[in-house]
């Protein structure tokens, strides 16, 4: 069984069901702090988007959107395991996570209200040639997406904010124009975007945790002197 079949054999997820587990899931990744449980939310997005774009692109374009996600995926795993607590350095994985802007209390409360002012003007959102279904799904990840990168300032949560803004340019222009050149383009794009925010992640957990270097006592003169 090829993946296209496995996408056709899951087309009940499209639609409706699609649409909300994908608006959970991008929910998730602003409000949890838990980068485990970012990277899981990051991933479900990925194959919910996956599976609508199937319904405007083929199916073998449509999984770009998977294989891209999953090595974005991958990648900030693995910068994130760098941040753990190793015995040799004596800094508990804790102290060397960057620490949130905001609370987790603060963070649901502005996905409230996000939730609520999409509500308010989902209907005053047109967007020509684009079926009723997608734009919520774009007017939601641009808003969510916004969200992240007004409450968090450190790379996982804010680069992944960002992708969701872009997840969100994809499924209108892939709904506009079909072209695979197009697609290829913004997928690589995507892949390297990925990579800088785990360049990032890795590099700012490691400058938050370098030791501090033990300040050597300095000699006079006089001091030798008897």
């Amino acid at each position: 069984m090829t993946l296209a079949d496995l996408f056709r054999q899951l087309s009940i997820l499209v639609g409706l069901p699609a649409v909300l587990i994908a608006a959970v899931a991008s929910a998730a990744i602003v409000v949890a702090r838990d980068w485990r449980v970012v990277l899981f939310a990051y991933a479900v997005l990925s194959v919910m988007l996956a599976l609508l774009l199937s319904q405007v692109i083929p199916t073998e374009w449509a999984l770009l959107q998977v294989i891209v996600g999953g090595l974005i995926a991958v990648m900030l795993f693995l910068a994130a395991r760098q941040l753990r607590w190793h015995p040799a350095s004596g800094v508990p994985w804790q102290d060397r996570w960057p620490q949130m802007v905001s609370l987790g209390s603060f963070r649901v409360l502005a996905v409230a209200l996000t939730a609520v002012a999409f509500l308010a003007l989902r209907d005053e959102v047109v967007l020509p040639v684009v079926d009723a279904l997608f734009r919520d799904v774009i007017f939601w990840l641009a808003l969510i997406g916004l969200l992240g990168l007004a409450l968090h300032e450190e790379p996982l949560h804010a680069g992944l904010s960002l992708l969701m803004v872009l997840a969100g340019c994809e499924l209108l222009l892939f709904s506009l124009m079909q072209q695979r050149l197009l697609i290829g383009l913004l997928e690589g794009g995507r892949l390297l975007l990925g990579l800088a925010i785990s360049y990032l992640m890795a590099a700012r957990g490691l400058e938050t945790v370098q030791p501090a270097v033990e300040s050597r006592p300095t000699w006079d003169a006089d001091d030798l002197r008897p």
